[in-house]
């Protein structure tokens, strides 16, 4: 997907949400990176089992400008909520507005876009953005959703005074589950070698240095220890990378950077400092204790598949959605 993360989000909730029995439907655009989908019909399509309509592109195509107003205002009367994800965009400005007009409770997910470190990029031009139309939209919603405790912290600086509700993104386990074997072999990795692998986006911003640092201390004493990057030039896309590795049995080193402090309550890997020395010894650790490492491994399982299948998560989006629509 050329949008990185989101977009196989909203499509895992809306489906777990689908089994939960919640009626869904999507609006969104035809943008598809540098290519344009086809606009859908009147009636809509179906994507995945979901029903969701593609609206043309249009002016500003930089915020993702789109003929959103017709298909959402139909959406509109038939909802009891509307959920908008993302901020900075004309589909977002659109659904804020009308909503408040049909009288729906929306709720909206900013998806990091209000993170101090995000709010940096463009500075000028979120600030006049915020101004004439985000800051009513984001503080008119019924409810905000973070994924995590640090974006949730986040939110509260901003002293919206709008309830938060943190529900974390889920993952396909199916993904998990049906990975193709061979990737050692194709990669020339011995079977037995222990394997380190690094998830997520290749850009300065991930402290590479510090892999490469850790692993270079590790190997002195463990030579055969291999180490595998992976991952596009994508963004926000090592939360849902991570789970899928636990999801698989896989212990996780996570340096305390990113909001994830269960995975070392849980048992199912290590919460350390971002040192080279420090991810070197979680490293260690688990390449010289092979039993703790399968433990780890298989409490990771139990932990990926209780705590953030999409079928675990889209039963509390539901019920958020249930509180909102309460009076209406």
């Amino acid at each position: 997907m050329p949008y990185g993360g989101p977009p196989a989000s909203v499509l895992g909730l809306c489906q777990g949400l689908q089994r939960a029995g919640v009626d869904v439907e999507v609006i969104t655009t035809t943008a598809n990176g540098v290519n344009t989908l086809p606009p859908s019909p009147s009636e809509g399509d179906v994507y995945d089992g979901v029903p969701v309509h593609y609206a043309r592109r249009a002016f500003p195509r930089r915020f993702f400008g789109a003929r959103v107003r017709g298909p959402l205002t139909r959406a509109l009367a038939r909802a009891d909520v509307c959920h908008i994800h993302g901020v900075w965009n004309v589909p977002e400005w659109w659904a804020s507005h009308l909503a408040r007009a049909a009288g729906v409770p929306y709720v909206v997910s900013p998806r990091g876009m209000l993170q101090p470190e995000a709010m940096k990029r463009g500075r000028a031009r979120k600030a006049l953005a915020w101004a004439l139309l985000d800051a009513r939209n984001v503080k008119g919603a019924a409810l905000l959703h973070a994924t995590s405790e640090q974006e949730a912290a986040a939110l509260r600086a901003l002293d919206l005074n709008v309830p938060i509700a943190v529900v974390p993104n889920g993952v396909d386990l199916s993904g998990a589950r049906g990975a193709s074997p061979g990737f050692r072999t194709r990669l020339g990795i011995p079977k037995d070698a222990f394997l380190v692998l690094f998830l997520g986006r290749m850009h300065r911003i991930k402290r590479l240095d510090l892999i490469a640092d850790a692993f270079a201390a590790a190997r002195s004493t463990c030579p055969g220890m291999h180490l595998v990057l992976a991952g596009p030039d994508e963004h926000n896309l090592i939360p849902d990378l991570l789970i899928e590795s636990l999801a698989a049995g896989v212990p996780a080193i996570v340096t305390r950077t990113c909001p994830w402090s269960e995975i070392e309550t849980y048992g199912c890997g290590f919460w350390v400092e971002q040192t080279a020395p420090a991810i070197a010894a979680a490293i260690a650790t688990l390449a010289g204790d092979p039993a703790r490492r399968t433990a780890m491994g298989e409490r990771a399982s139990v932990f990926a598949r209780d705590r953030y299948s999409w079928d675990a998560i889209a039963p509390q989006m539901a019920r958020l959605y249930a509180e909102l629509t309460k009076g209406v």
